[in-house]
């Protein structure tokens, strides 16, 4: 039923990034059963320690970092690595907006809308350090190219026997890789409830909320569900983690597509995309209009190849940076008051005309800003730095954490420094803002590097064991 190994490159699902098994599994598991047999609280706690320091603080050699490391294998023009980098970078920018937008909720506004929102932090382009709702948006897109990106190389080699064996097996994993971790940190999230950690608010999403079991249970209801698509609440443990359901939803539509046009020529899956993208769009299912368009994309860099002729490449790449500045300034479209801001009151007049238009325009950005990446080396580079490719790791852990965090030690630290620093007037308050996001910022890095080799890898190599042993043998029906 089940391909018995499948290459690491088909494990780059979106807003998961690949886990390097050997670094994070053989070594920390040799290390927990070597000493396991001599257990003693000394060890326990070296163990602990151990596990506590970051990744980045590891020695490692160049030969057991795999696919993580840069220059360990080399990097082919097909390549999605860099998308784990543009996943980190978005997955950071969603934090920065859940942390700045309460201290800060003029930052929702445009620039120039009334006298109070002139700052410079709210200009286009500018805004994008913290237009965490179109990351979402980036997120949709990158998922329909990477997981579709493998297979469709294989449908234009005709190697259709592996594409069906390599996408069971991705189908089978998804739910597990998706929503495991998304309930162990909700599980987190209860426990702290339940401790007092977090308070409990008297309502959530205008309805009464009453903390216990049923609503814990209730909440992983709703977050796992794919079924409805209903896509305002929120929740309270983890509100953030809405999209989960989104994602394995447009996922599974992928993977239908996938099927369905496998032995399709390239003109009729490029006319098959286009449609349902725009008829997505037309019925307001940005969502998965995301999706299908990232899968055409994948479509496009697996079919084209850049002109030859210097100056047509050059033009070429010129037309794509630009289409690329176009999608960050749509990136940066403002929640309220969108209509009544300089850059944007244009959008009042053109189709959607229903609030809509925000997630519209939002969509239409991520997909201007993704789309040139595949074809340009130079902006990929950017996304294969350490850096951008140690946030891409760990970016569905701090997508995870980030939310619980803000609610706990970011709200300690902000109203300590609003204490002893002080918040009436601007400076003292953007000072205190300064000092507890300098602070607050590593510690979340920190919890997310934990969470992701504690909880996210772990269950990655689940999913992979648990997938062998459902598989059926050959001999067997």
């Amino acid at each position: 039923m089940f391909a018995a190994s499948h290459s690491s490159k088909e494990d780059e699902e979106s807003l998961l990034p690949n886990s390097s098994e050997k670094t994070l599994n053989t070594d920390r598991a040799s290390r927990w059963t070597d000493n396991f047999p001599s257990f003693s609280p000394r060890a326990a706690g070296s163990q602990c320690l151990a596990f506590m320091r970051p990744s980045f603080l590891r020695k490692t050699s160049r030969a057991s970092e795999g696919p993580d490391n840069p220059e360990a294998m080399p990097r082919k023009r097909i390549s999605t690595e860099y998308l784990d980098g543009v996943r980190g970078v978005a997955s950071l920018i969603v934090f920065v907006l859940h942390w700045t937008h309460t201290p800060y909720p003029s930052i929702n506004s445009g620039w120039g809308y009334d006298e109070a929102t002139t700052s410079f932090w709210l200009l286009p382009f500018v805004r994008v350090i913290y237009s965490g709702a179109a990351m979402v948006s980036v997120f949709f897109v990158v998922s329909g190219f990477v997981l579709s990106h493998r297979f469709i190389q294989r449908m234009h080699r005709q190697e259709h026997e592996e594409l069906f064996s390599g996408l069971t097996s991705l189908t089978f994993r998804r739910p597990i890789r998706l929503f495991l971790p998304a309930f162990a940190s909700s599980t987190i999230a209860f426990i702290c409830a339940c401790i007092g950690i977090i308070s409990i608010p008297d309502k959530v999403d205008h309805k009464p909320f009453e903390h216990g079991l049923s609503a814990y249970v209730g909440y992983l209801d709703m977050e796992s569900n794919p079924w409805t698509w209903d896509i305002d609440y929120s929740g309270f443990y983890n509100p953030q983690l809405w999209s989960i359901a989104v994602e394995y939803r447009g996922s599974m539509i992928i993977f239908l597509l996938l099927v369905g046009l496998a032995k399709t020529r390239t003109a009729v899956r490029l006319a098959v995309e286009t449609l349902l993208t725009v008829h997505c769009f037309a019925h307001k299912r940005w969502d998965v209009a995301l999706f299908i368009a990232g899968m055409f994309l994948a479509e496009l860099e697996v079919l084209l190849e850049k002109p030859k002729n210097p100056l047509r490449r050059k033009l070429v790449d010129v037309l794509l940076i630009l289409i690329m500045v176009l999608g960050l300034f749509l990136i940066g479209y403002p929640r309220d008051h969108s209509t009544k801001t300089p850059f944007y009151i244009w959008s009042k007049y053109v189709w959607p005309f229903t609030a809509y238009r925000r997630r519209f325009w939002l969509a239409i950005g991520a997909l201007l800003f993704v789309g040139p990446m595949a074809f340009l080396p130079s902006v990929q580079s950017f996304f294969l730095t350490r850096p951008a490719r140690y946030l891409g790791r760990i970016s569905f852990a701090l997508y995870l954490v980030h939310g619980l965090g803000n609610r706990t030690i970011g709200t300690w630290l902000i109203h300590g420094c609003w204490r002893y620093i002080g918040k009436e007037g601007s400076w003292p308050y953007a000072i205190s803002f300064i000092v507890s996001s300098t602070l607050y910022f590593p510690i979340v890095i920190w919890a997310s590097d934990m969470f992701w080799r504690g909880i996210d890898a772990p269950l990655t190599n689940f999913a992979r064991s648990l997938e062998k042993m459902c598989a059926a043998r050959k001999d067997v029906r």
